[in-house]
């Protein structure tokens, strides 16, 4: 059987939908799954979730959203697959409509939450599954797994940068992919010293591509070597050297669902996003909030308050339990 999963996802949805791909996987154990998405953001996390990935921009999605008649070699490419997924194209009748026509049993739905969702988006995919699986089956948490050889890259890549492989590592990640979604930068600055000279922790600052300059002013702040600053690398590395560490403090972002998902111990900052929906999933998980005076959060408006009311006081407390 041959298994298509369409996923348009960032790194945090893909990884938030395994449960769902697990479940799949479960049911039809003989199957052969490929999810097609960001390549980048799947690489790092389908090991043991399905056996090949392609990037959703090659497929021939575009006359599906169309008037046009679907040539006959799509139609085939479509329906070379036993079942297909699609977590794209759910607000669109013409793509419904002319998927469903070529491949009556594709499972077309939408994963993001609706106002008033109670459900966590975890759920949301399992839910928009059908009957595909067990009836009320429930979202649990799913681990990535990295190879042995992927998880030495990590360690060699720390060890290049002083770090002695004893030093107990706490991953910071002052980031985020919005301004509204990132703890002030000076209360990062702040834990990061408490870390290094209360906790005695050695750290490793995570930099994305969107947030050059952060790693630099934190680990400026610090007393020479100690933090790695880690900047722009590829996810594939940025899991293995996660990995290594003993515990992740970072805002709302598809780096803290990684962290979850490799079972470090979390602190996760959130402000405007709602944890009930986007937390991350992890026995170690735990998620800070403090909208009670945010009064963009009450009315769904502009200039969010929530993550500056968040005091370094609460970081730290939890940090240290």
């Amino acid at each position: 059987m041959e298994i298509l999963i369409l996923h348009p996802g960032g790194l945090g949805d893909i990884i938030l939908s395994l449960p769902a791909v697990a479940l799949l996987r479960s049911k039809f154990s003989s199957a052969r799954i490929t999810i097609a998405g960001n390549i980048d953001h799947l690489a790092p996390v389908i090991s043991c979730y399905a056996e090949s990935i392609v990037s959703l921009s090659i497929l021939p999605l575009h006359h599906l959203h169309t008037n046009d008649p679907l040539p006959e070699a799509e139609k085939r490419f479509w329906k070379s697959f036993d079942r297909i997924v699609s977590w794209t194209g759910a607000g669109d009748p013409e793509f419904t409509r002319k998927f469903q026509e070529i491949h009556p049993g594709v499972c077309i739905a939408s994963w993001r939450p609706a106002p008033g969702e109670s459900r966590h988006v975890s759920q949301l995919f399992i839910d928009s599954l059908g009957t595909s699986i067990p009836p009320r089956a429930q979202a649990v948490p799913a681990l990535i797994f990295l190879d042995s050889k992927l998880r030495e890259e990590g360690r060699q890549w720390l060890t290049a940068r002083g770090w002695n492989g004893r030093d107990l590592l706490t991953a910071l990640h002052p980031g985020a992919g919005s301004q509204t979604k990132r703890w002030p930068l000076a209360r990062f600055v702040e834990l990061a010293r408490h870390q290094v000279f209360q906790k005695k922790r050695k750290l490793l600052i995570i930099e994305g591509p969107a947030e050059q300059g952060l790693a630099k002013e934190i680990t400026q702040a610090l007393p020479a070597n100690a933090a790695i600053p880690m900047e722009s690398v590829n996810l594939n590395l940025l899991a293995a050297v996660v990995a290594q560490c003993a515990a992740f403090i970072g805002n709302d972002s598809g780096i803290a669902h990684l962290a979850a998902a490799l079972g470090i111990p979390s602190i996760v900052l959130f402000g405007p996003t709602l944890p009930r929906h986007w937390a991350p999933l992890g026995k170690h998980v735990t998620v800070l909030r403090n909208a009670r005076g945010c009064e963009a959060c009450a009315s769904s408006g502009p200039n969010h308050t929530c993550l500056e009311d968040l005091t370094l006081e609460e970081v730290v407390q939890n940090a240290n339990s």
